[in-house]
């Protein structure tokens, strides 16, 4: 659905057509987001994934990464591998640009190859079965860390807790957000196809998380679901 063909009244263009419920849910839910909360006395995360993203936006994760790596925060890094030519250059790239922005290799870095296009669904469907094959229980009981942009982190994190739930694997999952890059700057994203400034790009975002609602593209989780995660996480 096009930004023109949902209207308010006076013909002002609206980004979505999701009710004001689902509306109220997102008001709710980014602040958890962008200002979660893991308590020191838990330790370090036993790992962070990076969600793929293109060399316009990749430094964001890559720079927060050396900065938990450099605190001590995280065990271990991981990020995926698979098809090229859709936007991400791929784990080996990553890792090369990794450790040009000053990576010292002080902790492993975990590939997860998703067996063909790279894309925030794949990674995240991949990341649930990595977390089950490797060892369920030992999950259930540390904590995950999951790195994004700031235009991405919603998605990446809601899609993750999607994920988790359709795996039925309980765990503590935090998301954490990027360095901030220019919100003016033009910057590809999303299959190395879309281009925009990056404050353009939450338009997007928002339409995906729309879009991704339906059984057809994945069922994500609403915002009320979500939250619910988040106090049981908590709680």
């Amino acid at each position: 659905m096009s930004r023109k063909d949902v209207t308010l009244s006076g013909s002002v263009p609206r980004v979505t057509a999701l009710p004001a419920a689902d509306l109220e849910g997102f008001f709710q839910l980014l602040p958890r987001i962008y200002a979660d909360y893991h308590d020191p006395r838990r330790g370090p995360f036993k790992m962070a994934y990076m969600y793929a993203n293109t060399p316009d936006n990749e430094d964001s994760m890559f720079l927060r990464a050396i900065e938990l790596a450099n605190a001590g925060a995280i065990e271990s890094l991981g990020t995926s591998e698979g098809d090229l030519g859709y936007g991400y250059e791929g784990f080996d790239h990553s890792v090369a640009r990794l450790k040009a922005l000053g990576w010292k290799d002080k902790v492993p870095l975990v590939k997860l190859d998703v067996g063909g296009n790279v894309n925030t669904g794949s990674e995240a469907q991949k990341l649930a079965e990595y977390l089950l094959n490797y060892d369920s229980g030992l999950w259930m009981k540390t904590d995950l860390a999951i790195i994004a942009p700031p235009f991405h982190l919603p998605r990446a994190f809601m899609t993750t807790v999607t994920a988790l739930h359709r795996a039925d694997l309980k765990m503590r999952v935090y998301p954490i957000c990027g360095v901030p890059l220019p919100w003016n700057e033009e910057a590809v994203h999303s299959q190395g196809t879309l281009k925009k400034k990056r404050a353009d790009l939450l338009d997007s975002e928002l339409q995906r998380l729309e879009k991704y609602r339906a059984a057809e593209f994945g069922s994500m989780l609403p915002p009320s679901e979500v939250l619910k995660y988040l106090d049981w996480r908590d709680g």
